[in-house]
């Protein structure tokens, strides 16, 4: 059975990613950090001061192990709110080891994967969202996904789900008041007041929620489908975008047989292009099955770049082909956005092969939400196509929204949002105080899971047991 984090035992663990490096960093923490370390310092830790390091050597028995930077702290002024210590030793297997097991006889145990940013939130230094933002921050390995994961755990969504629960627990207050005073029909909440309190807060609660698939996108990489009949250039833009032959370009129709996907960071944000099997009737099953799955991830998609291919726009007809080809696609993604509760992606449509033949100016068939001119092969109009996929994920990060990407949070706030609108659909039709507050309270206890401010048994279990080891 896992050990409990506040069970009196001290921890230790290596925080640096492991094998040969420069420096490697061990970690612990617990009532004895300070006289475990000691021990292997001989005596020359006890003095030191909290928080400045001091180089040390440190023993193995008898046995020089390594000469070592030594960073202690006295909790609760510490990351974990524990006594902690920090051993900086040179970056060597064996050291890192060996000092492990020294730390082990000396009665610490090995720490379970995130124990010290859990006993961190259990301490009250990190609520439960702040302790996750490190967790993706850990994992951030382009700009928005760091940006993102520092503004949740500066505590800004913390904050602002705290004054949703203050509020909250004044009305809950309020009307559960009302239950002690029953046979008296006394009504301590103003009605007006409340309907309009709680419409207020369904608002907010609505706008974290529509951020929430931006945010998503931007931590987890913008989802890019391209689509198209076969031969109008989409293997060849993706090779374009990734400035490096990827995929397969032929003139053979049906080339691409499957989905391809590739990422790639432009200003920050980070984007997944999927090129996709061309669109066409075909009797061949496997190139039907490719065909399929190009309408699954473009479904899927936050945005659809839908490839035409200048030469067949010259003549009216082509024109009219192609609009009625843009907005059937266009139902298509709609049903099965819809089918998925999730909003359907913005098709964009790229004329390509310009090189060859003009673009027809100012047209933009129904279902489009722009139209862009573009040369694929000769790689003219790809800055502005970036320009205008980054455009809004962008503008998100500067406008330095609150972007919820956690899914746990998505639910709880839906949940949220639930009860409030039965509790106000109960006030319009007239019920009682005492049935309000059981939906006030699912709200208080949802919001509440959010921070940790209530936290199921198998709650912390689960969001800890994703973290790295050492952190």
């Amino acid at each position: 059975m896992p050990a409990h984090p506040l069970d009196g035992t001290t921890i230790c663990a290596l925080s640096t990613p492991p094998g040969r490096g420069g420096v490697a960093v061990i970690r612990v923490s617990g009532p004895d950090a300070w006289p475990v370390v000691d021990g292997l310092c001989r005596g020359r830790l006890t003095a030191s001061t909290p928080g400045f390091a001091a180089l040390r050597s440190l023993y193995a028995g008898d046995e020089l192990l390594d000469e070592a930077l030594i960073l202690p702290f006295r909790g609760p002024k510490s990351f974990t709110g524990e006594d902690v210590v920090e051993c900086h030793v040179h970056g060597s297997p064996f050291v890192v080891q060996r000092l492990q097991e020294c730390l082990i006889d000396a009665g610490c145990r090995s720490a379970l994967p995130g124990e010290f940013t859990q006993r961190a939130f259990l301490h009250g230094k990190r609520d439960l969202a702040q302790a996750e933002a490190i967790g993706d921050l850990i994992d951030a390995d382009h700009a928005g996904a760091h940006k993102l994961a520092l503004q949740q755990m500066g505590g800004g969504f913390s904050r602002e789900i705290g004054a949703f629960r203050e509020a909250l627990i004044e009305y809950t207050a309020l009307m559960e008041l009302e239950l002690d005073f029953g046979e008296e029909d006394v009504e301590f909440v103003d009605r007006d007041g409340y309907r309009q309190h709680v419409s207020d807060l369904l608002s907010k609660i609505a706008e974290l929620l529509d951020g929430f698939n931006t945010g998503r996108a931007i931590a987890e990489g913008v989802p890019v489908a391209i689509l198209g009949a076969p031969n109008r250039g989409k293997s060849t833009l993706l090779n374009a975008l990734l400035n490096e032959d990827r995929a397969i370009v032929s003139d053979t129709p049906g080339t691409t047989r499957d989905t391809l996907e590739e990422t790639l960071t432009l200003e920050g944000i980070r984007f997944r292009f999927i090129d996709t099997a061309g669109l066409r009737e075909t009797t061949d099953d496997i190139e039907a099955e490719g065909i399929r799955r190009a309408w699954s991830k473009a479904a899927a998609a936050r945005f659809v770049l839908y490839l035409l291919d200048a030469r067949d726009l010259q003549e009216e007809s082509g024109r009219t082909h192609a609009e009625s080809e843009i907005k059937a696609a266009a139902l298509v993604l709609s049903k099965a956005a819809e089918e998925n509760g999730e909003p359907a992606g913005a098709i964009l449509v790229l004329v390509n092969k310009t090189d060859l033949a003009p673009a027809p100016l100012g047209w933009c068939p129904e279902g489009a939400e722009e139209v862009l001119t573009i040369s694929a092969e000769e790689r003219k109009g790809l800055h502005a196509l970036e320009q205008r996929l980054g455009r809004d994920y962008r503008s998100a990060l500067a406008e330095d929204r609150i972007l919820v990407t956690n899914l746990r949070h998505r639910e709880a706030l839906q949940r949220t949002r639930e009860a409030l609108q039965r509790a106000l659909d109960g006030l319009n039709a007239g019920l009682s105080g005492d049935l309000l507050a059981v939906d006030h309270r699912e709200a208080l206890e949802q919001l509440g899971r959010i921070t940790g401010v209530v936290t199921p048994d198998d709650l912390l279990g689960h969001i800890f047991g994703n973290f790295c080891i050492g952190k």
